[in-house]
C-alpha cells in the first residue's frame, strides 16, 4: 500500500538549493555593483580551466554526446512516466512526487551550471571597455576608408594561401593547434586571454547545424569549442577562434567577432590571417551596402581578389541551400536568448563588430 506522506526530501533540497544559487547569481550579475566583473576576471578562469581540461582529454564533442544523449534519455523518460502512470493505478502520487523532485533536481543542475558557466559573464566588464575602444556613430566614408583598408590587407594575406580545385582556402590539418596559439599569442597583448585553450572540435552533426544557420558553438557544460565541420573553409579559421573567445568568458557575439578578427589577424598565420580579413571584410561589405551609391558599392567589389568574389559567392550559394522554416525558427529563438541576455539589438548585435573593427582602426591611426 502507498505511503500517504513520501517526500523525496533530498533531491527536493538540492534542486531547491541549486535554483536558489542559480537565480541568486543571475540576480546578483545584475544588480549588484561589481559581482558580475569580480567573478567573470577572479573564479570563472579557474572554472573554465578545470573543466576545459577535462573534456580537452577527449578527442571528440563531449558536447555533443551530451546533447543526443540527453535527447534520447529525456525521450525515454516521458515515455517511462507514461507507462508508470498507467501501470500504478494505486501509487500514481509516489511517483508524480518522485518524478516532479527529479525534475526539479536536473532543472536546478541545468540553471547553476548555465548562469555560473556562462550567464554571469554577459554582465561583466565588456572586452571594448578592457581594450580603451570608444565606439560611436560613424560616416559612411569612415566606413569605406576601413573597408578599403581591409581589403588591401585581405589581398596581402591572399598571396600567401593555398586553395583547392574548387577555390576554397585548404583548411590546414592542425587547425585546433593554430587557434590555440592565435589565441595565446592575443593574450601576450591582453592579460585577460592568458589561459589554457583545449583544442576545438567538429561537430559530428554538422548538417544538423547548417539547418539551423550554425556555424559554432560555445558548450558551458563542457567547456568546449565546437564548430561546423560542413561550413565553407573560409569562415571556419574566424569561427573557432570566435568560439575559443567565448571560452575566456567574453559572451557578447560582437565583441566575440571582434575578438576572433584580432586573433587571426595579429596570428601570423596564413590560413588564420586570411580568414579573418575575409569575415570582417564581410561585415564592413554589409554595413557599407545601404548607404552607397551602386557605383560606389561596384568600386569595392571590383576591388576584390577575384578568388574572393568566387568564395563569397560559393558562401551565398553554400547557405541558400538550408533556407528552410527550421532555419527561420533557429535564429528567432537565437534573437530572443540574445535579448534576455541584455544583448537589445538581438541578432543585429552580431553587425556591431564593425563599430568595434572602425574604432580599433582610428584608435591605431
Amino acid at each position: 500500500m502507498e505511503k500517504k506522506h513520501y517526500i523525496p526530501l533530498k533531491r527536493l533540497i538540492i534542486g531547491g538549493a541549486l535554483l536558489l544559487l542559480g537565480a541568486f547569481g543571475w540576480f546578483a550579475a545584475r544588480n549588484i555593483s561589481g559581482f558580475a566583473d569580480f567573478y567573470g576576471f577572479n573564479i570563472y578562469p579557474v572554472v573554465e580551466n578545470i573543466f576545459a581540461r577535462i573534456s580537452g582529454i577527449f578527442p571528440f564533442s563531449v558536447a555533443e554526446i551530451m546533447v543526443v544523449g540527453g535527447i534520447l534519455l529525456a525521450l525515454f523518460a516521458i515515455v517511462f512516466f507514461i507507462v508508470q502512470m498507467i501501470r500504478r493505478k494505486g501509487r500514481r502520487l509516489r511517483f508524480l512526487a518522485s518524478s516532479g523532485a527529479t525534475v526539479l533536481l536536473v532543472g536546478g543542475i541545468v540553471l547553476f551550471e548555465y548562469v555560473y558557466g556562462m550567464g554571469i559573464n554577459y554582465s561583466r566588464m565588456p572586452f571594448s571597455q578592457t581594450a580603451g575602444l570608444k565606439t560611436g556613430k560613424y560616416t559612411k566614408q569612415q566606413v569605406r576608408e576601413v573597408l578599403d583598408y581591409a581589403i588591401v590587407n585581405l589581398t596581402k594575406a591572399g598571396e600567401h594561401i593555398q586553395l583547392d580545385g574548387e577555390g576554397h582556402i585548404v583548411i590546414p590539418d592542425d587547425l585546433s593547434e593554430r587557434a590555440a596559439a592565435a589565441m595565446t599569442k592575443l593574450g601576450e597583448q591582453y592579460d585577460v586571454f592568458n589561459t589554457f585553450y583545449p583544442r576545438v572540435k567538429p561537430v559530428m552533426l554538422s548538417e544538423l547545424m547548417c539547418y539551423g544557420h550554425i556555424t559554432g558553438i560555445f558548450t558551458f557544460y563542457s567547456m568546449e569549442a565546437n564548430y561546423n565541420r560542413n561550413n565553407v573553409p573560409e569562415e571556419i579559421g574566424h569561427t573557432v577562434c570566435h568560439e575559443l573567445s567565448h571560452m575566456t568568458g567574453f559572451m557578447r557575439e560582437d565583441e566575440a567577432n571582434f575578438i576572433a578578427y584580432l586573433a587571426c589577424r595579429g596570428s601570423g598565420d596564413d590560413y588564420l590571417t586570411y580568414c579573418g580579413w575575409y569575415d570582417i571584410t564581410i561585415y564592413l561589405l554589409n554595413a557599407y551596402y545601404p548607404d552607397a551609391a551602386s557605383g560606389e558599392y561596384t568600386e569595392v567589389w571590383q576591388a576584390l581578389p577575384d578568388y574572393t568574389v568566387k568564395q563569397l559567392n560559393m558562401q551565398n550559394e553554400f547557405w541558400d541551400k538550408y533556407k528552410t522554416d527550421f532555419g527561420e525558427v533557429a535564429e528567432a529563438m537565437n534573437d530572443v536568448y540574445l535579448k534576455i541576455n541584455d544583448q537589445s539589438d538581438g541578432t543585429k548585435s552580431y553587425g556591431r563588430v564593425v563599430d568595434l573593427v572602425i574604432a580599433d582602426y582610428y584608435n591605431a591611426h
